[in-house]
């Protein structure tokens, strides 16, 4: 603003005073006019802190009266922009703006509409922190009309099945949404325009600010950026979206559109299938794939260890390939044939290695089919040579055990046997002493020969008898 005031003559003091009087109303005339009003508010924006003497005749009430109703401003404007003047604010406390101007149209108390100008900004203390809202209205022209929107253009972002959304390229604000972004989003429009696609980034996967930070600098550079984005809606769990973002001129500014295709059950197939393949890779059982003329087509790296087979030589191989002659006849007549007609087949088998082994494996043969036709075969192998060696020797051992019982046995009743003689013969001398005690000199001879041959053949049993009950013990720690 700029005030005309009349130059100085010091010659006639009455005529410079006349001049300063006269300009100092011209320039209180203009302030009236643009009836510029000034106030503050708390963050909360439900009290009032300030307010300037100029609303008087903006809001067309005694500033006493206005003072008492801290929400004056908002309800002066026109029900069609308090939308868009309260979501700036929202920007303005939440997301960082150091100020923000909207244009809207404000009704007086005498019904009389006219357009105005607010100025808003955060106060800050020395530390940087928030203090109030100061805020500047400022009697303004109609906006300029806004430039004939491309009609086809229009049609196709609505109708579009994918959700399209347009936002500033400098701020990222979200400035169009068609309905499929708010059923993707589960938001209402008014609630979207108040957020950045990062609000509804899931926290444990997807992006964040920074993730995207590359993909939207290309994009103002003119590439076209395409990415992946766990997206996690106001309702319902996180879902997998691909975001396509261009860079677009919209409203006279630059902008970005971003399209957003939900692909949920692609991307966690695909996920699924990841898992399953590193299952295979990892997996100790020989596991092979073959078309439906029985060609390998894969083998995995437990399958390629266990039958000494090289990665590169796989594709020239058949699934009769891996098994030995004795085997092929009846898997070629029984196996495949029930696992093409059953979808399954399972049992004892052998495959073959390359230095010619046989090994044992409890074989299971799928066949793959889809909308009736077969599609091909896997092979599963289970090597069960450990357990077939643990079933052989527990059987050797159970054979070996049995034969140490009937040797025991034998050995008891042959040691039963030599014990009868001594033990008769000391019962003979025991009667013929009992009838003849004078022979007593004569028979102690023959008494302690025999009492010496079963004491020998009571020490042998006995020491055989501990021998086994020492092996049959289990080993100690």
């Amino acid at each position: 603003m700029s005030v005309i005031v009349r130059q100085y003559f010091p010659s006639n003091p009455a005529l410079s005073e006349a001049a300063m009087l006269d300009g100092f109303k011209q320039g209180s005339a203009i302030l009236t006019s643009l009836r510029t009003v000034a106030f503050a508010l708390t963050l909360g924006r439900d009290k009032l802190l300030y307010l300037s003497t100029s609303a008087t005749e903006l809001y067309g009430e005694p500033v006493k009266l206005l003072l008492e109703h801290p929400n004056f401003w908002l309800e002066a404007i026109h029900p069609d922009d308090k939308a868009t003047v309260w979501m700036g604010l929202d920007k303005l406390r939440e997301q960082g703006h150091e100020q923000i101007e909207v244009t809207y149209r404000l009704v007086s108390s005498d019904g009389d509409m006219h357009w105005v100008r607010q100025q808003c900004r955060l106060a800050l203390n020395d530390a940087g922190v928030p203090l109030r809202i100061d805020c500047l209205v400022t009697p303004s022209l109609p906006p300029a009309p806004a430039p004939a929107r491309n009609e086809v253009g229009n049609a196709v972002f609505v109708a579009a099945a994918d959700a399209l959304l347009v936002r500033d390229a400098a701020s990222l604000d979200i400035l169009e949404a068609n309905s499929a972004t708010l059923a993707l989003l589960a938001c209402g429009r008014a609630e979207l325009l108040r957020q950045r696609l990062a609000d509804f980034s899931a926290r444990t996967e997807g992006f964040d600010a920074k993730a995207e930070a590359s993909y939207l600098d290309a994009a103002r550079r003119g590439q076209v950026q395409r990415y992946d984005w766990l997206v996690s809606p106001r309702e319902g769990g996180p879902r997998w979206v691909e975001a396509v973002t261009s860079p677009i001129r919209h409203a006279g500014r630059d902008c970005l559109l971003t399209a957003l295709r939900d692909v949920d059950v692609q991307r966690r197939a695909q996920q699924q299938q990841g898992l399953n393949e590193e299952l295979i890779e990892r997996s100790s059982d020989a596991i092979a794939w073959a078309d439906t003329a029985g060609q390998l087509q894969r083998i995995n790296p437990a399958g390629l260890a266990l039958l000494g087979i090289q990665a590169e030589g796989v594709s020239d191989l058949f699934l009769t390939d891996l098994l030995p002659a004795w085997a092929q006849p009846h898997f070629l007549q029984t196996c495949l044939p029930l696992a093409t007609r059953e979808g399954r087949w399972h049992g004892e088998m052998a495959l073959l290695s390359r230095d010619g082994r046989n090994l044992p494996v409890m074989l299971t043969l799928l066949a793959h089919k889809q909308g009736g036709a077969l599609r091909g075969y896997s092979l599963i192998g289970q090597d069960i040579a450990p357990a077939k060696l643990r079933e052989q020797r527990y059987k050797q051992e159970k054979e070996n055990l049995e034969e140490d019982k009937l040797f025991q046995a034998k050995l008891l009743e042959n040691i039963s046997a030599g014990l009868v003689q001594p033990l008769a013969q000391l019962a003979q001398l025991a009667k013929l002493l009992e009838k003849h005690p004078e022979e007593v000199t004569r028979a102690l001879p023959h008494l302690k020969r025999t009492v010496e041959q079963a004491r020998r053949l009571v020490d042998a049993s006995a020491e055989f008898i501990l021998a086994g009950a020492q092996r049959d013990l289990p080993p100690r720690d």
